[in-house]
C-alpha cells in the first residue's frame, strides 16, 4: 500500500481549499463537526477527534469534562465527527498536517493507519506519562501492538453477545424468576433447545431477533468459524489461511437458523422487534445495546456470551482505542499531556465508559467493586478474553467488506456455501495482491 501522502494527495488538495474557504466551524444538528480540521487549539488545549455519537458520545463528553476539572496542564476539547466520515477526515487531515492531538481508532483499523504512516508509536511517550500497560487486557493490548511497538491505548472490547427477554422466557416456562439463561453449549443441542423454545412461544413471537444481512450475520459467522478452531483469514505475512471446510460448515450452520424458522428472514428492524415490539425471546447483537435496553422502562432482560457451540469459546469483537495521530514537528510535551488524558480515561473514566455497555480494557477496573455495582456488565465481561481479533493487516476493512458481501449473498440464496468461500478468496486476493 502506498504511503499516506501519495494515497491522499487529491483529498488533501480538496481539504486545503475547503479550510481556506471556511469562515466558521460547521456544526450539524447532531453535534458532529463537518470541518474539524478548521478548529485551532487554544493555549494549553489539546484537540480530540471522536467518532462517538448518541449515548456513547455523552459518556465520553462526561469523561472529558471530569478530566478538565482536574486542572491539567492542558485541557481537552472533544470534537465529535460523523462516524461514517471519521476515518476519511482523519487520514486526510493528517496528510496535510491538520490532524488532532488525540484520535480514536478501532483496533481492526489500526494496522491500516500504521501502514499509511498516520499513527505514532506510544511506548516512550507512555512511559513519560506514567502509563502502566500491565493493567490493560493483554488480548486487546496485543492487538494494538505492531512490529513490537504499541500504537494505541485500548479503552474497551465491544463484542457480539446474547440478550434475552426474561418475561417471555418465564411465560414460556424456560426461565424461573431470578434465574439466568443457560442454553446448551453444543451445536445440535442448542438448535434443539431453540426449537423447543420456539414451539412454546405465541405464534407472533420468534425465538431469535437477528438481521439477515450486514454486520451481524458476519459477526456470528466469525464466532462460529473460530469456535470451530478455524485458522486466521490471512496471516500477518499476507498468506491466506481461511479454511474452506470450516468456512462452509459455519455458513451452513448459520443458514439453518433462518431455514428452520428460528430467525424470521429479512426482519427490517430486528432491534425494534426485540426492544419495542418485544416479539422475540432472544436477540443477538453488540454489547452497546445494553444501555439502550436498560433505559426502556419496565423491560426485564438478561445477557450472556454467545454459547460455545463447537470446540472452543471464540467470539467476534473489536476495540475502541486512543491513538496519537502523526503531526508535523510533533511536540513531545503535547503528546505526553495527551497520554495523560488517555491514562485518566483508562483509570478514572472506565466506570463511566462501562455504562455505554462496553467491556472496559482496564482489568483493575473490571475487578473493582464500583464496576460490579453496574448491572449486566459483569454478566458478559469475560467475553473480552474470548474475542478473536484479525491478524494485523492493512487490508482488514477490505476483507471485512468482502466477507459481509459474500455472506449476505449466501443468506439470500444467491450462491452456495462453497461458492461463497471461493468468492471470498477471490476478493481477498484482489485486495491484497
Amino acid at each position: 500500500m502506498k504511503k499516506l501522502l501519495s494515497l491522499l494527495l487529491s483529498l488533501a488538495m480538496l481539504l486545503t481549499v475547503s479550510v481556506a474557504l471556511a469562515e466558521e466551524i460547521i456544526i450539524n444538528e447532531s453535534g458532529t463537526v463537518d470541518n474539524p480540521e478548521a478548529i485551532v487549539a487554544g493555549e494549553n488545549e489539546l484537540i480530540f477527534w471522536s467518532l462517538f455519537g448518541g449515548g456513547e458520545g455523552g459518556f465520553m463528553e462526561e469523561i472529558v469534562a471530569a478530566y478538565n476539572a482536574t486542572n491539567p496542564a492542558m485541557t481537552v476539547r472533544n470534537v465529535m465527527l460523523d462516524w461514517g466520515e471519521y476515518y476519511t477526515k482523519l487520514v486526510t487531515a493528517v496528510a496535510v498536517g491538520k490532524g488532532p492531538d488525540i484520535g480514536i481508532s478501532h483496533v481492526a483499523k489500526l494496522p491500516e493507519l500504521y501502514d499509511m504512516g498516520a499513527v505514532t508509536a506510544m511506548d516512550k511517550i507512555a512511559e513519560a506519562a506514567g502509563v502502566d500497560w500491565s493493567q490493560i487486557n493483554p488480548t486487546t493490548l496485543a492487538a494494538a501492538t505492531i512490529d513490537g511497538s504499541i500504537y494505541a491505548l485500548p479503552i474497551d472490547t465491544h463484542a457480539e453477545v446474547f440478550f434475552y427477554n426474561r418475561e417471555i422466557l418465564e411465560d414460556a416456562g424456560f426461565l424461573a424468576p431470578g434465574e439466568d439463561l443457560a442454553p446448551p453449549n453444543d451445536a445440535e443441542a442448542f438448535l434443539a433447545y431453540m426449537h423447543e423454545l420456539n414451539d412454546a412461544l405465541p405464534e407472533d413471537v420468534h425465538a431469535i431477533a437477528f438481521s439477515s444481512s450486514g454486520d451481524d450475520p458476519y459477526r456470528l459467522w466469525w464466532a462460529l468459524y473460530f469456535q470451530m478452531d478455524g485458522a486466521p483469514i490471512i496471516t500477518e505475512d499476507l498468506e491466506i489461511t481461511l479454511e474452506k471446510e470450516k468456512t462452509v460448515a459455519a455458513l451452513e450452520y448459520l443458514k439453518r437458523l433462518y431455514d428452520e424458522g428460528l430467525i424470521p428472514i429479512n426482519l427490517e428492524d430486528f432491534y425494534g422487534y426485540f426492544m419495542s415490539a418485544r416479539s422475540a425471546a432472544t436477540f443477538i447483537s453488540g454489547v452497546w445495546c445494553t444501555s439502550s435496553l436498560e433505559n426502556i422502562d419496565g423491560f426485564k432482560f438478561g445477557v450472556i456470551e454467545i454459547p460455545t457451540l463447537f470446540e472452543k469459546n471464540a467470539q467476534w469483537g473489536d476495540s475502541h482505542t486512543f491513538i496519537l495521530p502523526v503531526k508535523p514537528n510533533a511536540d513531545e510535551t503535547r503528546m505526553v499531556e495527551a497520554m495523560k488524558f488517555m491514562d485518566f480515561m483508562s483509570n478514572n473514566g472506565s466506570v463511566t465508559w462501562a455504562r455505554a455497555g462496553h467491556v472496559v480494557a482496564n482489568i483493575n477496573v473490571l475487578d473493582s467493586a464500583e464496576f460490579a455495582e453496574i448491572p449486566y456488565r459483569s454478566d458478559y465481561a469475560q467475553v473480552a478474553d474470548h474475542v478473536v481479533f484479525y491478524e494485523p493487516s492493512p487490508f482488514t476493512y477490505a476483507i471485512k467488506a468482502a466477507l459481509i458481501r459474500q455472506i449476505d449473498a449466501f443468506i439470500a440464496e444467491n450462491q452456495t456455501a462453497e461458492e461463497t468461500y471461493d468468492n471470498i478468496i477471490e476478493e481477498i486476493e484482489a485486495a491484497i495482491f
